[in-house]
């Protein structure tokens, strides 16, 4: 639809007005006529259209030359997307796979791989009842348009980015492994996944080589100094090169860097080659031939189950409330950040033990600058910026911590346009700024504590951390009319503890590259409190003292973060092989759910210091990898008769089969039977999943024919009809003598024109089905969806053993078929 004009609407979040400075214009609405790419007042909506669909565009596709979706994943955020992308590639590209994200198309890549167009994050705000959310124009004024609170709190949080890649379209690209204490209270197989695949995610996010952004002299003599005075701190345990996800050299010659890693390009790159793979083949109804969409604007907001799998997902698309059912075999991911997808699974199928274990991190920022005389190896003042990242880890009884270094030489021309570029924590980019003097070198040390989780929290105890469902009131219920989240975050002593010895070590080690001379080390804090926007802070020459709280209004706080402000929540759906103790298993499965999974830091058994990304994203890579494997387990006495290629096969007639991914036969054209060469069967049981793409598909399962030829496409395929057994795949119930439908006898699951089908047991179009075919003697009786459909039991004289196969029936059917494989009876 085209756009047209409009006055301003209300928020959409309940949130109360508030008066900003900034320059108004009309609102756009959907107008009747229709257009290829929308228009606004100021851009062309080409980024947006050519990565994302409609809803009607995605779900109209179903049963109309389309199949069901194999996994519907909810979030195109950090996980999502990468989950999302995983779940596509492993498949070959063979599975069917739904993206629905609450938000809109704003960029395609990382801000900081842009030019700095002014996008931040949003400030963290504490709400307990609707209407203290900040509204959208406030977060427009302040840079993060897409930003937004769904959830209330004890303490206040930033929220999530609403948005194509989420929040990782602004993370600081921190990517540290959790160490081997992290891992030793993690379940081993998963400790043993984790370090074995650890280094593949790291090459692809540009964790691996490390630092190759960041190298040179004022890297090198940081790393030397940082390991000398680390000796004498302590609880310091090491210093490394920075694990940061930012690729700054090309990866081979010819090509440009690919910089900071967000999960946006890689999702819209699949899209991009998908769509792209549909034309390519020539489809008649691009969508359709399509195995990868992005729906914007789409907010989850239940999950109905039937029995143990979900069935049916609540949708509000663009203020329209939509309902999509979900076979049992789809997969359903919910990747929507951890507090979002711990309330959809509270509202949807909730367990006791769901919300407990939060976790989230203990963080503190402790700015320094030391006269750069101290290193000498660095020569002459800088005429640009030079960065240089590390990473100090740490420990205490209570839990481990690390220090995320970074440090500048901040002199040249314009040192604040490459700073955008190259500092990774954007927001600490203003205080590196400070240093405008050339005989310092800034260093931030941003520490990261842990958070220990409690698993047998309860949801009324305030002292302790978890979250819940809000109770069922009108200020406690979203736009969509369900309760929110209510997140109670809490550090108990232990990580109050942990928190002390890590601002001190901060301290200590920044006191200890100035040689403990108090002449060549400065402190950069304000002299009110950490939210005074008033006092932008200054260089001090004492040390900031040590902070008493986290409160932003103390004035005797310098240091410390708010304990919502740093995205890392965690922990609230956590892992494990038992459903007594855990929420969801190895796989990242729901125990008592069998087809919903998560993807993210809700996964976590515990949280480490680690910035939770690298592991999340390596979680999500072994989910995807799971959802793609499941039903492919080969039952006992049972061979499976294809192997992903046509090894084996051999076609008869016209048309063919398309290898579909690794594990799918596809129907082409027709008409021809594809069939199994190696060997003949006598009595048997043949398993065999099939879905088709419309009511008008044509297919059949071929059972005890002769060999066939090769040579005559218009008549080699009729001895297996004249001699063998045809299980029918048509929902129409066409016979062709009388040109018309709705006959059992040529109905899905009859024997063709021999045994008619008793009854109706084929799901809805684009579902997978099951064929369970028994044939024994002069016996075959068919079993569909584990419903006995037909049974012929009389002697037809035809042999009693021969090949098995395939049927493709027209131009235009497409019929796909996975899981082939037969057990011998006899």
């Amino acid at each position: 639809m085209q756009l047209v004009h409009a006055a301003p609407r209300r928020n959409v979040h309940n949130s109360v007005s508030q008066k900003v400075r900034c320059h108004m214009i009309r609102r756009l609405i959907e107008a009747p006529d229709t257009t290829l790419v929308q228009e606004t007042t100021f851009a062309i909506d080409v980024q947006g259209r050519y990565v994302c669909n409609t809803w009607d565009e995605a779900i109209g596709t179903i049963g109309n030359g389309g199949f069901a979706f194999d996994a519907v994943v909810i979030g195109a955020g950090m996980f999502g997307a990468y989950c999302a992308e995983k779940i596509f590639r492993e498949s070959g590209k063979a599975r069917r796979v739904l993206v629905l994200d609450a938000g809109s198309f704003l960029v395609s890549e990382h801000v900081q791989n842009l030019s700095n167009i002014g996008l931040g994050v949003g400030g963290a705000v504490r709400a307990t009842v609707n209407g203290q959310e900040p509204s959208p124009q406030s977060q427009v004024a302040n840079g993060a348009p897409t930003w937004g609170l769904p959830w209330h709190s004890n303490e206040p949080f930033p929220g999530l980015a609403y948005c194509i890649g989420g929040r990782s379209l602004y993370w600081g690209g921190w990517s540290p492994r959790l160490t081997a204490a992290d891992l030793a209270r993690w379940p081993a197989e998963l400790a043993q996944y984790l370090n074995g695949t650890y280094n593949d995610v790291e090459r692809e996010i540009g964790v691996d080589p490390t630092t190759d952004y960041i190298s040179g002299p004022l890297f090198d003599e940081l790393l030397k100094v940082f390991k000398a005075a680390a000796k004498q701190v302590p609880s310091v345990d090491r210093i490394d090169e920075a694990p940061l996800a930012i690729q700054g050299a090309p990866p081979a010659p010819g090509l440009f860097s690919f910089d900071k890693y967000s999960s946006a390009p890689i999702l819209i790159t699949a899209v991009r080659e998908d769509i792209g793979d549909a034309r390519s083949r020539g489809a008649a109804n691009l969508d359709a031939g399509r195995q990868l969409f992005l729906v914007p604007r789409a907010h989850v907001a239940k999950l109905y189950i039937t029995g143990n799998v979900v069935s049916q997902i609540e949708v509000d698309v663009n203020g329209q409330r939509q309902f999509l059912g979900v076979a049992p075999e789809c997969a359903v991911v919910l990747a929507a950040g951890t507090v979002e997808s711990t309330r959809l699974a509270l509202e949807s199928f909730p367990r006791q033990e769901m919300g407990r274990n939060l976790m989230a991190h203990l963080r503190s920022n402790t700015t320094v600058r030391i006269k750069r005389a101290l290193f000498p190896k660095l020569g002459a003042k800088p005429g640009e910026l030079e960065a240089a990242a590390l990473i100090v880890r740490g420990s205490t009884p209570q839990g481990r911590y690390h220090l995320q270094v970074t440090a500048a030489d901040v002199q040249g021309s314009d040192p604040e346009k490459n700073m955008f570029h190259m500092i990774p924590d954007i927001d600490l980019l203003q205080q590196i700024a400070a240093n405008q003097d050339p005989d310092w070198i800034v260093l931030t040390l941003r520490g990261i504590g842990e958070m220990r989780g409690d698993p047998q929290a309860t949801p009324t105890n305030t002292g302790t951390s978890w979250m819940n469902l809000a109770f069922d009131t009108a200020d406690q219920r979203d736009e969509f009319g369900k309760r929110r989240a209510w997140v109670n975050l809490v550090a108990t002593n232990a990580d109050l503890a942990l928190w002390r010895v890590m601002d001190d070590a901060a301290i200590a080690l920044a006191q200890k590259l100035a040689g403990d001379d108090p002449t060549k080390i400065q402190y950069f804090y304000k002299d009110s409190f950490r939210n005074d926007g008033r006092d932008p802070g200054s260089w001090h020459a004492a040390p900031p003292s040590p902070s008493p709280n986290n409160n932003p209004f103390d004035p005797a706080n310098k240091v410390r973060d708010l304990l919502g402000s740093t995205h890392h929540e965690a922990g609230t759906l956590w892992m494990g092989a038992s459903a007594q103790d855990s929420v969801t298993n190895l796989d990242g499965r729901f125990h008592h759910v069998a087809n919903a999974y998560i993807a993210g830091p809700a996964l976590f058994p515990t949280l480490g210091s680690a910035n939770p990304s690298l592991t999340a994203l390596t979680l999500g890579r072994r989910t995807a990898k799971a959802i793609v494997a499941q039903g492919r387990a080969l039952e006992e006495g049972f061979q499976s008769l294809f192997d992903g290629t046509l090894t084996g096969w051999q076609m008869a007639g016209s048309g063919y089969f398309a290898v579909v991914g690794s594990d799918i036969l596809e129907s082409v054209g027709g008409i021809g039977l594809l069939w199994y060469t190696p060997e003949e069967f006598g009595d048997f049981i043949l398993r065999a999943d099939w879905r088709s793409s419309s009511v008008f598909d044509n297919s059949g399962v071929f059972l005890r024919f002769p060999a066939l030829g090769s040579n005559n496409p218009a008549n080699d395929w009729r001895l297996a009809v004249d001699q063998g057994y045809e299980v029918q795949i048509d929902a129409r119930g066409y016979n062709p003598d009388t040109n018309s439908t709705g006959s059992p006898s040529h109905s899905t699951g009859a024997v063709y024109g021999l045994a008619p089908a008793a009854q109706q047991a084929a799901r809805r179009i684009g579902e997978w089905n099951r064929f369970e075919i028994h044939v024994v003697a002069d016996a075959v009786n068919v079993v569909l969806n584990t419903t006995p459909v037909s049974s012929l039991t009389r002697n037809t004289g035809r042999p009693l053993k021969g090949h098995v196969g395939l049927q493709n029936h027209h131009l235009g059917s497409r019929v796909q078929f996975r899981n082939i494989r037969i057990k011998r009876l006899s």
